[in-house]
């Protein structure tokens, strides 16, 4: 098989001067990076920044239009995991498939593919392919041809729909899948590199003991052998690959499992000694196990715990050390979106310039980035701000099933949704804002239980509400550091435009305060309210003189004003920003359950005021104080 092309990998430091070096390196080193853009022009201008940092490959399929079409069962929330993911099928669907897809809207995405793959092609550049595959299909689909219903891949306790993926022991879905292939190296013959994430959003393979709804398939095909199963589906893509004149290399990375979780394959050696070269799964290649990814201790920085808060961007302190990675020819990093693609390319220059090797070496590679990005005089504030935002981090993994400010501030809508005793009796127009965009399976019940995130009450009762506030009384110091240190370095800037990207950084950290108050009201609010719905304690109608407030009638009033004061403080900092804060979709029409729509500001106002006017139904859950 002759391997893909590959180009030398220089390793490039963008000094204070703004002048590029390039140092040499092996040139059999495959670089394979992701820089989001969003648009073809912004596209271009991302594959430019990755020729100068010598990668070999870019990602082709991020920010894509969302596959709305697939929200196809009224009330079901669940596509939103698996409609911004481009599945072959899908995409570049064979004729079979054809009737039973959005022919316009593959259509539409293809056409995006194959403009950002000649762009890289003008630029010497190679395209990568992230996905979730095997991938759920339209039950149209199913119906019409009912022999390749493979396993169910929702997650029941967060779909209203069962949704089920193509069985891959069928000879004729490895037949539709080498033919889908076909089509999208046809259109798409830059596309060298795979990695194709399975047993998570809508995908997943027969008999995987780590399907959501439980191990589960089609009867003929539950005594096959994983290893051939798995196998025999990465072969036919790459023999597609072959026959297309397109050498490929995949990929397939099951989820990691929680501690709760079965593994999606419980022997992955046994698959991999099936592979041929080129094809891996969970990153190690065939037939003799080495590694297909590695690292050489350079990476982007960190901030994805603060989503979906924008531009915040630092360096892990503790990064596993260059040389300590395993060998392999291949690396993979994300640079992230416009809002951090520069503090990202600088630290990876950075590292892959001192490549350093012991904690103190790293440190002292940071200690002269952040002289690079601040000045020598203010390098050790923004070290210290660093140091400060991964202590958050750490925090916040404590409470962390995905990013808590994600699953909570986004997904519950925390962000903005009224925090009021009895949500059951808002009307509609007081919930137009969240209701709408709530990831809520289940129904009303549980969508008006602030804690029920996708059908888990992950932050329940007193213990966690305790633990939840320890988390963020431990984190929110250290976020108060970064801000002092962020806004000693704007306060000594020369002028208003050096000083203005320092500014923006501290108001985008002030929003995550925000966002992690937020949360922390939220969990505490519905703690208390559990506790008070359970005591039922009844209430009198005419208190007599004296009477004085109950202590858990004030403690969950200073909560509900602690929210709408933290509210206007959110709602402040945006409309003060100069840039973007957080990330909201560009039109109104365009915000869904994974975004936030562009009006949030006033949102924010429609909470308070919703927040406001329910004041008097805490009358009916505590006799009112008659002092």
């Amino acid at each position: 098989m002759k391997p893909p092309l590959r180009f030398a990998l220089g390793a490039l430091l963008l000094a204070p001067s703004g002048l590029w070096a390039q140092p040499t390196v092996p040139p059999d080193h495959q670089l394979i990076v992701d820089l989001g853009a969003t648009d073809l022009a912004s596209f271009e201008r991302a594959a430019v920044r990755a020729q100068q940092i010598g990668a070999t490959h870019m990602v082709i399929t991020g920010d894509l239009p969302l596959a709305n079409w697939q929200f196809d069962a009224p009330g079901d929330p669940y596509p939103a995991w698996f409609v911004y993911r481009p599945g072959l099928l899908k995409i570049f669907p064979p004729e079979k498939v054809r009737p039973y897809v959005d022919t316009a809207y593959a259509e539409r995405v293809a056409g995006i593919l194959a403009a950002r793959c000649e762009i890289l092609r003008r630029h010497g550049l190679k395209a990568a392919w992230n996905a979730n595959e095997p991938q759920v299909m339209p039950e149209a689909f199913f119906a019409a041809y009912p022999e390749l219903r493979g396993p169910r891949v929702d997650q029941p306790n967060r779909s209203r729909a069962p949704r089920f993926a193509p069985c891959t022991d069928e000879p004729e879905t490895l037949r539709l899948y080498r033919e889908a292939m076909g089509l999208l190296l046809k259109r798409c013959p830059e596309v060298e590199v795979f990695s194709l994430v399975t047993t998570d959003s809508g995908s997943g393979f027969c008999w995987s003991p780590g399907l959501y709804p439980g191990i589960n398939g089609p009867s003929a095909c539950k005594d096959r052998p994983m290893a051939d199963r798995v196998s025999e589906f990465l072969i036919a893509l790459q023999r597609a690959g072959a026959d297309a004149g397109h050498p490929i290399e995949i990929n397939l990375r099951p989820i990691a499992p929680r501690q709760w979780m079965e593994r999606s394959f419980t022997d992955i050696p046994a698959i991999v000694k099936k592979l041929p070269r080129g094809l891996a799964v969970d990153n190690r290649e065939g037939p003799d196990l080495r590694p297909f990814l590695g690292t050489d201790g350079a990476e982007a920085g960190q901030g994805r715990v603060f989503a979906p808060v924008v531009g915040i961007a630092f360096p892990t302190i503790d990064q596993p050390e260059a040389g300590r990675g395993p060998a392999a020819i291949r690396q993979m990093v994300v640079f992230g979106d416009a809002t951090v693609q520069d503090f990202n390319l600088q630290l990876f220059q950075a590292a892959r310039q001192a490549r350093p090797t012991t904690a103190l070496a790293r440190l002292t590679m940071l200690r002269a980035l952040a002289a690079s990005q601040a000045g020598e005089a203010q390098a050790d504030n923004l070290l210290a701000a660093w140091i400060a935002l991964n202590q958050v981090q750490r925090g916040l993994n404590d409470v962390d099933f995905d990013p808590v400010l994600r699953m909570g501030d986004l997904l519950a809508r925390w962000v903005n949704r009224p925090m009021v005793p009895f949500p059951e009796r808002l009307t509609p127009a007081e919930k137009k804002d969240y209701a709408p965009f709530l990831f809520q399976a289940k129904g009303d019940a549980q969508a008006n239980d602030l804690i029920d995130i996708q059908g888990m009450r992950e932050y329940e009762g007193w213990g966690a509400k305790m633990l939840f506030q320890r988390v963020v009384e431990n984190v929110t110091p250290r976020m108060e550091e970064a801000i002092r240190r962020i806004g000693r370095i704007r306060d000594a800037a020369p002028d208003a435009a050096a000083r203005r990207p320092w500014a923006l950084l501290g108001l985008r950290l002030e929003a995550a305060l925000c966002l992690i108050q937020g949360a922390d009201n939220m969990v505490s609010y519905q703690a208390q309210l559990d506790r008070v719905k359970a005591l039922a304690t009844p209430v009198e109608a005419n208190p007599v003189l004296g009477t004085k407030e109950s202590w858990d009638r004030a403690a969950l009033q200073e909560t509900a004003r602690k929210e709408i004061d933290n509210t206007v403080m959110l709602r402040r900092l945006l409309l003060s920003a100069p840039g973007p804060l957080l990330d909201l979709a560009p039109t109104a029409a365009e915000e869904g359950i994974m975004r936030l729509g562009p009006d949030l500001a006033s949102q924010l106002k429609h909470k308070v005021d919703v927040m406001n006017a329910h004041w008097e139904d805490y009358g009916l859950l505590f006799t009112q104080p008659n002092p």
